[in-house]
């Protein structure tokens, strides 16, 4: 098993309401789930909603090719916006696996988003020909991690346009 990366967007309402309310963010995050049909149901809810990205075990290597930086390597100056998807925004009190789950603002949405739509598809290939070489799983990696990069994309620039917040979760 490994350390799973996952976003949501919520409107800054639902953000707020999620703050004041314990009991709604209780129901939001699941907590109240017991039987394994109600888990499955809820996740599968998730993954079928446009305000869901689940970058699964993946978002290590999606560091590496959108920064050039392993995360948490001493060597990884990690104040950039880039890096900053994957590992930045500011703590909540809600409980994730590893961690707690971060939220990054609406202003760092919009930087992000920004940041994020000047990697080019060329340019995020020759980053993916740098991780993935000649390496016989290439053939089954690199149509999955081309569709991740389309997918942060888009999810970063519905989330700016529609003035969204953006919650990270490590599980």
């Amino acid at each position: 098993m490994g350390i799973e990366a996952s976003y949501r967007r919520v409107t800054p309402e639902e953000f707020e309401k999620l703050h004041n309310d314990a009991a709604y963010a209780s129901v939001y995050f699941g907590d109240d789930l017991e039987t394994d049909e109600e888990i499955y149901a809820y996740f599968e809810a998730l993954r079928s909603s446009d305000r869901y990205l689940d970058l699964d075990k993946h978002w290590r290597s999606l560091h590496f090719l959108f920064t050039g930086d392993f995360p948490f390597d001493s060597t990884n100056k990690g104040d950039t916006l880039l890096h900053k998807v994957f590992i930045g925004g500011t703590t909540t009190p809600w409980e994730a696996t590893y961690g707690m789950v971060r939220y990054l603002t609406m202003s760092e949405v919009h930087d992000m988003a920004e940041a994020l739509n000047y990697i080019s598809e060329d340019d995020f290939k020759s980053r993916l020909d740098k991780l993935l070489g000649s390496h016989e799983s290439r053939i089954y990696m690199e149509p999955h991690f081309l569709n991740l990069f389309a997918h942060i994309i888009k999810f970063f620039n519905k989330a700016a346009q529609e003035g969204d917040v953006v919650l990270l979760s490590f599980d």
